[in-house]
């Protein structure tokens, strides 16, 4: 509004300024109208415009002038005031919150800072030698640690993207540390880049601190709340469940989105829901606390008694602002009260029972008193109420001073005491009892009472006696079975064993008894062994296993026998059978996987004359298509069919007769009637008692065999026409090839020969008048021509050893060897090579062609080490498996890339480029078809720039040979 008042009064004065314009010149125009104005006129007219000019300007401009600016200068004054006002309100705000402000101009470096910034950062209020007056000086106040995200931050700020906000520490000038929170913005230039950055910084030390230890706090609790045994809660004050602790998540099964979602009620037995839904609902509404016991669905789906306790969290008006709450689990506390009082019932049955009754002494009084149980077994009424001397004379009278004795010591030292003793009842009747007493002392440790029982165990002294000669009886027997027998109590101890078994155990007399078995023998701890005897006694069952004791070297068989009073073994020591079943269970498995048919017969009482097949193995299914069950007791010539080799039969069964081996080659019937051929070995089985009744036969499929020999004598009618035909014909096609060669290489030869020929008589006869370019063609013609010849001469040398005849005899490759090495060197005088030929080197075979061998490849060792300053050369040999030597030749040449070692011994292969080596690519074709023919292989290995090291193996020569 202001803003337009002020256009508006401008365009006034405009307005103002064009009338006293218009006053000034209107004496003028009102001259310009006469005729001839005289000059006089003229310039009083002139000075009167002036007149009214001044006028003008004073009345309708100067005045308003004036008295806008006496407004203005009123408006100024009343807003510095209200500026001021509100300056000293900010500052106040700012010192109230710690807050101060800062200016950065970044062209020059300099900062500004607010007093309430100065106070902030510890520094005196405007210094003139201030250490902050530029960015490094507020830098310097950074906390070291704080200080890389605190340049990366006012790194970002700077570029101009987007606003400074950040939290940090700084070391005020006193050394002190406190946290801080910058805010900042920046003044951009027209082309977006910061000139100017302004802010605040606000000191929230307090704030942090006080934050980070409510944190801590809340860890502390949840940490201490995660380790207790119980569930712990908390609730907004609407019933919203805000947070649960990890024992509720590992006790529900629910993650925590889950359970504040759903919350407890949802896990209550439907038994109990409505009950302690209404009890919640009432003391949420009051406000007051809870305590309710319900059950609570396990996450295995198993319901647990909780005793759940809720207490509201008020705030100073007594209004609750959360609730806090626990889940007790009192599940197995009331299980045990409900056994405890069950307990409680049944021990009074069982002492009516167990003829069980109670006394008590009272001290000093020494005032005895009998339960009604304890009456009952003395032939008492009930209610009687005997002196102390005369409940001790119950006892015999040489037994009364050890009662007397034990019950004084006592009530004076309160030794506590056990003793079956004979007592007489008032009817005369002699009983066997069980006392024991033990002394009950106050809070200050006196004596005030002894307390006991008797227990009525005549019938209990009359079965021990019944027993100890059951006892006797059975001792005398266990010591005479031959297998061991041993009883352990409850506590895994043994309380008898037989000799027999001291004796299998390897253990003097008497020296186990009262010892823990599993302390005697550890060995069998965490073994099978262990595993059944402790499963038989958890399971209250009898068992029996087998098991080897490694230190005695011993298979036993157990029997274990649970008894109320603890276990009873019977073993027997098996080792011998154990041998037996595995070597009969090897003998078996073997005869079952071999591939030759192997039936045992047996010759039973009445078919003396016929077999019967009592075993078969594998081979027999697989031959004869017959299975086990089909063969069992069934004749074997039944199974086969009929043959027509009755003689072969019959001498069968002659040597059967005669109870000796026979072997025979038979042609049966398989199952599907198709022919087999056997060769049968056919040998008695003697018993024990030397009687022959049961024979083996191992039968072999020859079937292949008798077709082959069948083929064979049909076929050898026709071998020899057959040989003299094909010898006749191959020796034909030979000699073609040969001629065939022998053309093609004149056919060849004659016209690279006229090329040769002419191209060098033209350089001889005309070399001035062949410019440098086609002497050089020329040159290359005649390159071209010698590898043409050469690769000729190599495709006759291939073919050639192809068909040659090899004259095998003892070969020295070392003597070969140096003769290359001689005429390499000869070739080649300034090449400078080392050459190491191992000594000895013998071979079997052509001298001729394994020439050509060492030939090609130390010329081709020859030739890819010549870039070599010296040239390393080695031919040695070392030994392989089968018998024969494998020879080897090494460079430390150009070598190749092992990824194309395929193409080695192709013909015309190469590896190399022929600008960099020569070559025709036959060389090591031929190396390979020379060893090829003489039975052995070749190969190498070789990385590029390391050299190369070719492999090739040939049969030993003869010693006598060498």
């Amino acid at each position: 509004m202001k803003s337009r008042g002020w256009k508006v009064w401008l365009t006034g004065l405009r307005t103002r300024l064009v009338l006293v314009a218009l006053l000034s010149l209107l004496p003028l125009l009102l001259t310009a109208l006469s005729p001839a104005p005289p000059t006089a006129l003229v310039v009083a007219m002139a000075l009167l415009g002036l007149v009214l000019a001044g006028w003008a300007g004073e009345a309708l401009v100067l005045v308003p002038m004036r008295l806008a600016q006496q407004q203005a200068a009123r408006a100024l004054a009343s807003t510095e005031h209200a500026l001021q006002q509100a300056l000293g309100r900010l500052r106040s705000a700012q010192r109230i919150g710690r807050i101060g402000n800062w200016d950065f101009d970044i062209a020059s470096n300099r900062v500004w800072w607010s007093d309430e910034t100065y106070d902030i950062y510890g520094v005196p209020r405007g210094a003139p030698t201030s250490p902050v007056s530029g960015y490094e000086g507020v830098l310097a106040h950074v906390f070291a640690d704080d200080r890389e995200a605190y340049e990366a931050a006012q790194k970002l700020f700077f570029s101009g993207q987007g606003k400074l906000d950040i939290e940090h520490r700084i070391v005020r000038a006193d050394g002190k540390v406190r946290w801080v929170h910058g805010l900042g913005e920046s003044v951009l230039d027209e082309h977006g880049r910061p000139v100017t950055l302004s802010g605040t910084v606000q000191d929230i030390t307090e704030r942090k601190l006080a934050r980070d230890a409510l944190r801590v706090s809340e860890a502390e609790f949840r940490r201490l709340t995660d380790a207790i045994p119980h569930i712990v809660w908390t609730m907004h004050a609407d019933g919203q469940h805000s947070w649960f602790n990890q024992t509720w998540l590992d006790y529900t099964g629910l993650c925590m989105e889950a359970s504040l979602t759903q919350g407890w009620s949802v896990l209550l037995h439907p038994d109990d829901a409505e009950r302690t839904n209404t009890l919640w609902t009432g003391a949420l509404s009051r406000g007051e606390p809870c305590e309710i016991e319900h059950r609570l669905r396990r996450a295995d789906g198993v319901y647990r008694w909780m005793l759940g306790r809720a207490l509201p969290q008020v705030d100073a008006a007594g209004r609750p602002e959360k609730w806090l709450g626990t889940l007790t689990d009192i599940d197995d506390l009331k299980r045990a009260t409900e056994l405890l009082e069950k307990n409680m019932f049944m021990n009074r049955i069982a002492g009516r029972m167990a003829r069980l009754g109670g006394w008590t002494i009272d001290l000093p009084e020494r005032k005895l008193t009998w339960s009604d149980e304890n009456c009952a077994i003395h032939d008492t009424p009930p209610g009687y109420l005997p002196t102390l001397e005369e409940g001790i004379n119950y006892f015999l009278p040489e037994d009364r001073p050890k009662v007397i004795q034990l019950v004084q010591a006592c009530a004076e030292q309160g030794t506590a005491y056990e003793f079956v003793l004979p007592k007489m009842t008032a009817k005369g009747r002699r009983i066997w009892v069980r006392s024991l007493g033990e002394a009950v002392r106050d809070a200050m440790g006196n004596i005030i009472r002894l307390q006991g029982a008797f227990q009525d165990i005549t019938e209990q002294k009359a079965a021990e006696a019944r027993t100890l000669a059951l006892e006797a009886r059975m001792i005398s027997t266990l010591e005479s079975i031959t297998d061991g027998f041993a009883l352990m109590d409850d506590d895994w101890r043994f309380t008898f064993l037989n000799r027999q078994a001291e004796i299998m155990l390897q253990r003097p007399l008497g020296q186990l008894l009262g010892k823990n078995l599993w302390e005697e023998f550890p060995d069998v701890l965490g073994t099978p062994v262990e595993r059944g005897y402790r499963d038989a006694v958890a399971q209250r069952r009898t068992a029996r296993f087998e098991a080897f004791y490694r230190p005695l070297r011993t298979w036993f068989v157990f029997h274990i026998y649970p008894t109320q009073a603890g276990t009873a073994v019977y073993f027997q020591d098996i080792t011998a059978r154990r041998e037996e079943q595995a070597q009969l269970h090897l003998l078996e498995t073997a005869v079952s996987r071999l591939n030759d048919m192997v039936v045992i017969t047996e010759v039973r009482s009445g078919d003396a004359g016929n077999p019967r097949v009592v075993f078969v193995n594998d081979a027999f299914e697989h031959l004869t298509g017959y299975s086990r069950a089909e063969a069992m007791d069934q004749s074997v010539m039944q199974l086969w069919g009929a043959t027509r080799q009755q003689a072969e039969l019959q001498r069968i069964r002659a040597a059967m007769d005669r109870k000796q081996a026979v072997r025979t080659e038979i042609s049966v019937r398989t199952r599907s009637d198709a022919l087999l051929w056997l060769e049968l070995d056919i040998a008695p089985i003697a018993s024990a008692s030397g009687k022959f009744k049961h024979w083996v036969a191992v039968g072999r499929d020859i079937s292949e065999r008798r077709q082959q020999q069948q083929e064979i004598l049909n076929l050898n009618g026709e071998l020899e026409q057959r040989v003299v035909l094909r010898t006749g014909q191959l020796a034909d096609v030979n000699k073609e090839l040969e001629s065939f060669a022998y053309s093609v290489s004149h056919d060849l030869r004659s016209p690279l020969n006229t090329v040769d020929g002419f191209s060098q008589l033209l350089l001889k006869s005309d070399a001035a008048n062949v410019s440098d370019k086609g002497k050089h063609y020329l040159d290359r013609i005649r390159a071209g021509v010698k590898q043409m010849g050469d690769l000729i001469e190599g495709l006759l040398t291939l073919a050639h050893l192809s068909r040659e005849e090899i004259k095998s005899e003892t070969v020295d490759l070392s003597l070969l060897a140096r003769a290359i090495e001689q005429a390499h060197r000869e070739r080649e005088p300034l090449r400078q090579a080392q050459f190491r030929i191992q000594e000895g080197l013998y071979a079997q075979g052509d001298p001729r062609l394994l020439a050509a061998v060492l030939q090609n490849l130390l010329g081709n060792a020859w030739k890819f080490s010549a870039r070599q300053e010296v040239a390393c050369i080695e031919v040695g040999c070392e030994p392989a498996a089968g018998g024969d030597t494998v020879f080897f030749v090494r460079d430390n040449g150009a070598g190749f890339d092992m990824a194309f070692a395929h193409k080695l011994f192709g013909t015309f292969e190469r590896l190399h480029s022929p600008g960099d080596f020569p070559g025709t690519g036959i060389g090591l074709a031929t190396v390979k078809r020379v060893i090829d023919r003489h039975g052995g292989r070749i190969w190498a290995d070789s990385k590029p720039g390391e050299g190369a090291t070719f492999y090739f193996s040939l049969k030993p020569a003869a010693p006598a040979d060498r």
